[in-house]
């Protein structure tokens, strides 16, 4: 059967010789680097013994130790990393064996028969929605042969079918017949070399200055060490976006090659729409994580995957995907409702193609059709609901969430999900057109006197809903544009509209998207107005008031909102230098300059608590935060150290000022949305 597997591509093979030349071209780059450090080492050391052989006094002697230290620190600065242990780390993994899962080790064994490739050497269960090949990469790895490893996220298995997870692992195996991986172990230890180099050597920079013990001859030798060190890491540096753009681009093929072989053993149906779930199943995961991190420690989980199911029902119900064979059902078409964007731009670091182009792909495949099978991918893992729970406690720890809170069951969680989910009347009431839209009107008297008939479903129909992703759409083109027309040497083309533009030529297209932005803008701006007439209409004498005031409110809390963010966004500028280590003088001016900021910054907090509507909603305790703030002074930098209190303060000032503003704009949104949608069911 080997032979009838499907064969790597020419464009995977021009991907492959474009690959081995960088990572070639890099060790030569590399090693020739090292050779220059050895010669370093021998002339400096040559010098250090003719400069000791004229005389053998104090000056002599530090003359000649600080020559040979030269050609020593660079070339250990070369060769450190080697000696560097990197342990697999493998504590947020369970290690399953045939023993213990029979049923999956026999999916592996028959995928295995068909590909005929190299079983793996262990197979790991992961808390994370994926399923990945690897092996432990180290120094020596690039010589000896290494067996794989594979690896399979529960969080995967839980939102997938027996056949779905069968494609996904003969995609996985796929890459086990890929000898090209062995690129990719080459790659992995050049970028260790470019880290341990150009990115995690300032402990080692301090070392060789710290070295000279205060002598002056010793600190301008080792001032000389860190440069000839610092010319060596601009040379990595810019070796470094070669190898890795040449290497990512391998990476898409090597995937599209694993699909092909993927559809070949099983069938492209199933194949498809465990892709096309991913998305779904990975925001699950995440909505179900943020809730507990978002709970300040209130709450714990009790089995995080089941969590992970509830939400994707919640999900799914916001966004109107049916379930079948007990799974949500995504299509095509759901994975293009959001994403309106028509300028096409290959990301050269992306490993993966996007979705939509690896299905593209997938439908031209040739495949044995296999036969599907329904079956949950859970029920074939023994155990199942105590792996689980295992791993949430393994999960947790891994995003060093504190083992401290209520821990709680599944039906808890559901409960306190939806009460806290800011979306939910949003997403459901209205067909998601409030989700990523805000209803700002002005002059309502002017709005009522043009009244406009319409259906009510018209009003929040697919058609308008599209209108509001076609917006954003359209504001990230004009940010894509203006960045390739202000930055022409960091991407050469796009396309748009199929056809292939320079990136100099952007320019003549951003007159053409601010029209339409434009259009796009008053259509949703005219539904807005329709619909708060219709609400109007159809409101009770008693409600009219309460309707026009709270329109009224939202507007002025979306203005205040951009006025106060936007003194937020100046303030926080100032406050970067604390971030970084720098000397004492630095600190002192980069305060200064702080102190000057902070001063316009509180009137706007003052103008927050007396004169806004923010000012109306704030509780007793954040007023007071706000005020204490206001009256403080500050002075963060005292004595060659921070005062950490003071520090600590404005970080949590910076912190719950940010979170008040976005909390009252949504509250303020929701209580608008919540009050049509009351007037809504009433009529």
């Amino acid at each position: 059967m080997t032979n009838n597997l499907p064969k790597i591509s020419s464009a995977y093979q021009s991907k492959l010789t474009s690959a081995i030349i960088s990572v070639s071209f890099f060790f030569l780059i590399y090693l020739a680097l090292i050779l220059v450090s050895l010669l370093m080492v021998f002339l400096l050391g040559y010098g250090a013994i003719k400069l000791l052989s004229i005389n053998v006094n104090y000056l002599t002697l530090i003359g000649a130790g600080g020559l040979f230290s030269v050609g020593g620190f660079v070339f250990i600065f070369l060769v450190k990393f080697i000696f560097r242990k990197n342990k697999y780390n493998t504590s947020h993994l369970i290690e399953v064996t045939r023993s213990h899962q029979p049923e999956l080790f026999q999916i592996i064994d028959e995928i295995v028969a068909e590909t005929k490739v190299q079983a793996p050497k262990r197979v790991f269960l992961s808390p994370d929605v994926n399923a990945s090949v690897s092996y432990n990469s180290v120094f020596w790895s690039m010589f000896l042969p290494v067996k794989k490893n594979l690896t399979i996220g529960i969080g995967l298995v839980n939102s997938t079918s027996v056949g779905e997870l069968r494609a996904i692992l003969a995609h996985e195996f796929g890459h086990f017949s890929q000898r090209s991986m062995k690129i990719g172990g080459y790659v992995d230890q050049a970028q260790k070399i470019i880290f341990e180099t150009v990115y995690n050597n300032k402990d080692y920079e301090n070392f060789i200055l710290e070295f000279s013990g205060g002598n002056a001859i010793f600190t301008f030798f080792g001032h000389i060490s860190v440069g000839f060190i610092s010319a060596f890491q601009y040379i990595l540096k810019n070796m470094s976006s070669f190898l890795f753009k040449n290497h990512a681009s391998l990476q898409r093929e090597m995937e599209y090659h694993a699909d092909a072989i993927s559809t070949f053993v099983t069938n492209p149906e199933e194949q498809t729409s465990s892709l096309l779930r991913l998305e779904l199943s990975d925001a699950a995961l995440a909505h179900s994580i943020n809730f507990y991190i978002e709970s300040k420690e209130k709450y714990l989980p009790q089995n995080l995957y089941k969590n992970q199911t509830s939400s994707m029902q919640i999900l799914s119900e916001r966004n109107n995907h049916p379930y079948v064979n007990g799974l949500p059902k995504i299509d095509i078409e759901d994975l293009n409702r959001y994403n309106k964007s028509r300028i096409e731009i290959e990301d050269q670091w992306a490993s993966h193609p996007d979705i939509a182009k690896r299905i593209e792909k997938i439908k031209t495949n040739k495949t044995q059709n296999s036969g599907f099978n329904h079956r949950l991918a859970t029920e074939i893992i023994k155990g199942y609901d105590h792996i689980c729970e295992a791993m949430t406690r393994k999960y947790l720890t891994l995003l060093q969430i504190k083992n401290v809170g209520e821990i709680i069951d599944n039906e808890s969680f559901v409960q306190l999900y939806r009460e806290n989910s800011s979306y939910e009347n949003l997403s459901l009431k209205f067909n998601g057109y409030y989700e990523r839209h805000n209803p700002v009107l002005e002059n309502l008297e002017v709005v009522l006197s043009n009244p406009v008939q319409i259906d009510r479903d018209d009003l929040f129909s697919d058609t308008k809903v599209s209108l509001v992703y076609e917006k954003a759409g359209i504001e990230g083109d004009l940010q894509t544009l203006n960045y390739l027309y202000s930055h022409p040497k960091d991407i050469k083309t796009f396309r748009f509209e199929g056809t292939l533009y320079k990136a100099k030529d952007a320019q003549s297209l951003i007159p053409k998207f601010e029209n339409e932005l434009q259009k796009v803008k008053n259509d949703l701006l005219e539904n807005d107005k329709i619909i708060f007439a219709h609400f109007y209409r159809i409101s009770a004498e008693t409600d009219k008031e309460n309707l026009f005031s709270t329109y009224e409110k939202f507007r002025m809390v979306d203005k205040e909102y951009d006025e106060f963010q936007e003194s937020l966004n100046e303030f926080i500028g100032y406050l970067q230098f604390m971030a970084v280590t720098l000397p004492f003088e630095e600190i002192r001016k980069h305060r200064v300059k702080l102190l000057q900021a902070e001063k316009p910054f509180k009137q706007k907090i003052k103008h927050l608590l007396e004169d806004s509507t923010y000012g109306t909603l704030l509780a007793e305790e954040d007023r007071n935060l706000l005020q204490h703030y206001v009256d403080a002074h500050y002075i963060y930098f005292n004595n060659d150290r921070y005062l950490q209190n003071e520090v600590d303060s404005l970080s949590l000032l910076i912190e719950r000022y940010q979170t008040l503003l976005n909390e009252h704009y949504l509250n303020s949104k929701q209580e608008l949305v919540n009050l049509q949608a009351s007037l809504d069911k009433a009529y």
